[in-house]
């Protein structure tokens, strides 16, 4: 019985994880910040005002800088449209009938036959799935020698102290 419990408790030292810190918790948006959704759905303008699109998604850098604009052109209720990017340079933020807008210097023909902004997410989701997979079972494969190393540990240990005397 001593055996168990002493192998138990190096297991559960032997595998358990760091202390996870808390977050802090922010109570209110400041002046300096802006909201994803102050951009998505945002109508997206020509020079002459004609609507050309809307603003589909943002694409950001590994700083968290927004570095690509993709806007929804075409089609009707969402059906048959499609979506090109455009650095976020490129477009301007601006002001039509008292509600705020972007501006692009760019045609709807010329949006229109922008190539189609292709997306890695199923082909990313695939091969971030695969690492995630090897990396848990390197992960797994780690834990099982420790396991089993720190339950031999005190195996020994307790059989060492518990070992009759002659």
């Amino acid at each position: 019985m001593k055996t168990t419990v002493a192998a138990v408790a190096a297991l559960m030292i032997a595998v358990s994880p760091a202390a996870a810190q808390t977050p802090t918790f922010l109570e209110t948006q400041s002046n300096a910040e802006v909201l994803g959704t102050d951009f998505i759905g945002t109508p997206v303008n020509g020079k002459d005002g004609q609507l050309l699109g809307k603003i589909d998604n943002l694409v950001f850098d590994q700083t968290g800088h927004i570095e690509l604009a993709v806007i929804g052109v075409g089609g009707y209720l969402g059906l048959g449209e499609k979506v090109v990017a455009v650095p976020f340079e490129a477009i301007k933020s601006d002001e039509a009938n008292g509600k705020h807008v972007f501006v692009i210097d760019a045609t709807k023909d010329q949006l229109k036959a922008a190539p189609t902004y292709q997306t890695l997410n199923a082909q990313a989701l695939a091969v971030r799935m695969k690492e995630w997979r090897e990396k848990a079972q390197a992960s797994w494969t780690d834990m099982k020698d420790r396991t089993s190393k720190a339950y031999e540990q005190a195996k020994t240990k307790v059989e060492g102290t518990t070992a009759p005397k002659q």
